[in-house]
């Protein structure tokens, strides 16, 4: 080991050059020298030491008490002083006076005594509402109790209307399941666990009705006819088939015939007390403004029902002539229902509810729930898997839809002013509620897109195929040419890869489903319609303070970005069934399927690029020569 003298920082001060000498000599030596390099501190050193420490101390106190009465100074001057600011979300602070200030926490105290009065009357710790009391004891019997809406209804009538007597459900068998068993299962599902905690008693008072509406008097048997004949004092009717493209026979039979029916059977219920039946928004398509009434019908409903009963293949043949300006036996069917609705139940204590194109809950039981995948929902699990890759759409146009919570609400309400405002032997106009977002709160297909796309990239799901890309268009032959590009040779690709490997072929099966799905929707994606609302805005404003707090319905007080936080969530747990902890791993993938698009994308520009200069070329070169 090389021990040098001028290495050593301690050999450039006098005090201690000749110690380390004589310490590096030794360890030359290898000798073990105890050597006190530095010496021991004078009295006067060590006294000197503690005066600093002393100081240091009293300095670091004096700072702390400075630094405490400047905060107290500041805040005590920002609460006396009247012109105080108040800091919000804005890159600009106004400064406001002592009086605005006095406002400006006033409307804050009612906000907070809203929300709380809100808690208290949702949860049952407050006296019962004018609907709710208006429930108690009733008995209901509802068909469509099954379906996306009915069974959100059924929901709220437990856990809001917990007083009800009974709600009879009309259930066929299905799947090799009996009604009770298909009651049992609807209970047991997700959306009425919050019903069934605050209503553990409800799931009794949930009964099924054997019945079918494609049957003749619905399907019933005489002895459960009886029963709802001597209890039921309110009906709802949700039942329909919501299959655009349904079989007219089908059709019919469910959504005008079964709605012929259920009036019969109200007008041999003795305790009756009202009647909603469940139309849509577009039922009148072939008309630009909507109004609140019932129209002048296609067809009668004797023509449709002898129509009904011909051969498929005839009424196929003929469906155009027979649809006229309506795009599909759904809208012509609810058309007719209506006027069957002003037929059969003049006189009685009945309103139809136009609701517009239903979605997921808005807020009750829970936000984003769904189990339906027709219309805008299947539009959107198609982009955010990657699958639909163009739209033939209006991104102009309003998407007219509604939270199926605010429709259950709105349902609710309804039935109970129809029951309070109807008299005997009334002759006036049977009350139409159009239920309606495009009135007072519209949102475009175009910002609809966006905000899915803006939440769904942040959620994207394990069962993506691609990353996303939609292209919408609203010129015809430019969505033919995307589609072929973008979906059909794709799927043949594939196709024909899994049939060189032995696999199953599956790509062009499965596009043309989405094709024929997206095809359904083209109608309402590329048109829009005005529709009034009047009558709808009326029913919310008769509705009680403490009514609106447990039935809200008010559409123009929704929020569509509250909407789309957990509209693609809510499809991505509820339909795709793909769970939360998958997240993590989801956008590792979905960062994959990002650089493996953008590098399709480069091979394809650069393709196109070489393509055009080859043929380019060409063309000069035959110019030339």
């Amino acid at each position: 080991m090389n021990f040098s003298l001028e290495e050593s920082p301690l050999a450039r001060t006098d005090l201690t050059r000749d110690k380390i000498s004589k310490w590096v000599e030794g360890q030359r030596r290898g000798e073990n020298i105890d050597l006190d390099v530095y010496g021991k501190p004078s009295d006067k050193q060590l006294k000197e030491l503690e005066n600093v420490r002393k100081l240091s101390k009293e300095l670091q106190d004096n700072l702390h008490d400075l630094e405490n009465s400047v905060r107290i100074a500041d805040v005590e001057n920002q609460a006396m002083n009247p012109t105080a600011p108040i800091l919000d979300s804005s890159e600009e602070h106004e400064f406001v006076s002592a009086n605005q200030l006095d406002d400006y926490y006033a409307q804050e105290d009612q906000v907070d005594a809203r929300e709380a009065e809100k808690q208290r009357l949702t949860k049952g710790k407050a006296s019962k509402t004018d609907i709710q009391r208006f429930y108690k004891d009733q008995c209901v019997f509802l068909t469509g109790g099954t379906g996306f809406l009915g069974k959100v209804l059924i929901e709220k009538l437990l856990r809001s209307c917990g007083d009800l007597d009974t709600i009879y459900v009309l259930v066929r068998p299905k799947k090799g399941k009996d009604p009770t068993s298909r009651i049992r299962d609807m209970l047991d599902d997700f959306i009425f666990q919050r019903a069934l905690e605050e209503n553990p008693k409800g799931i009794y008072k949930v009964i099924p009705i054997v019945g079918d509406m494609e049957l003749p008097g619905i399907g019933i048997s005489d002895e459960d006819r009886k029963l709802l004949i001597s209890r039921v004092t309110i009906i709802i009717n949700s039942a329909a088939t919501v299959k655009f493209d349904e079989k007219l026979s089908i059709s019919t039979a469910i959504n005008v015939k079964g709605t012929v029916e259920v009036i019969k059977l109200a007008k041999e219920c003795r305790n009756l007390k009202a009647i909603t039946h469940v139309s849509t928004a577009y039922s009148n398509t072939h008309l630009k403004y909507i109004e609140e009434k019932i129209y002048e019908p296609p067809m009668t409903v004797e023509a449709l029902e002898a129509i009904a009963q011909l051969d498929d293949n005839l009424i196929e043949s003929i469906l155009p002539t027979l649809l006229g300006k309506r795009p599909n036996t759904y809208c012509l069917t609810k058309a007719v229902a209506e006027e069957a609705v002003r037929i059969h139940a003049s006189g009685m204590p009945v309103c139809i509810i136009r609701p517009s194109i239903v979605i997921s809950t808005y807020e009750e039981p829970v936000r984003g729930w769904t189990d339906s995948v027709y219309g805008p929902t299947g539009l959107v699990i198609g982009i955010g898997t990657g699958v639909l890759r163009t739209m033939y759409m209006d991104v102009n146009k309003v998407a007219d839809m509604v939270p199926v919570d605010l429709t259950v609400n709105a349902i609710i309400a309804s039935t109970y002013h129809t029951a309070n405002n109807f008299k005997e032997n009334q002759t006036s106009d049977i009350p139409v509620y159009n239920f309606v977002s495009g009135a007072q709160n519209p949102i475009t297909w175009g910002q609809f897109i966006e905000f899915n796309r803006k939440y769904g990239i942040e959620t994207p799901t394990m069962k993506a195929v691609w990353y996303y890309g939609l292209n919408p268009t609203n010129t015809y032959y430019l969505f033919r040419f995307y589609n072929f590009f973008l979906h059909y040779l794709p799927a043949l690709l594939i196709d024909m890869y899994c049939a060189l490997t032995g696999k199953r072929r599956a790509m062009l099966k499965f596009y043309s489903k989405v094709t024929k799905l997206a095809n359904i929707l083209f109608y309402f994606s590329t048109q829009d319609w005005r529709f009034e609302d009047a009558g709808a805005r009326r029913l919310w404003a008769r509705t009680a303070r403490a009514d609106r707090a447990v039935f809200p319905f008010a559409l123009a007080d929704m929020s569509w970005d509250y909407m789309a936080e957990t509209f693609i969530l809510g499809l991505r747990v509820y339909l795709v069934k793909d769970d939360l902890s998958t997240l993590p791993e989801a956008r590792k993938k979905w960062n994959r399927l990002f650089y493996l698009h953008q590098l399709v994308k480069i091979t394809t520009y650069s393709l196109v690029i070489y393509l055009v200069y080859l043929l380019v070329t060409r063309i000069f070169s035959f110019i030339m020569g």
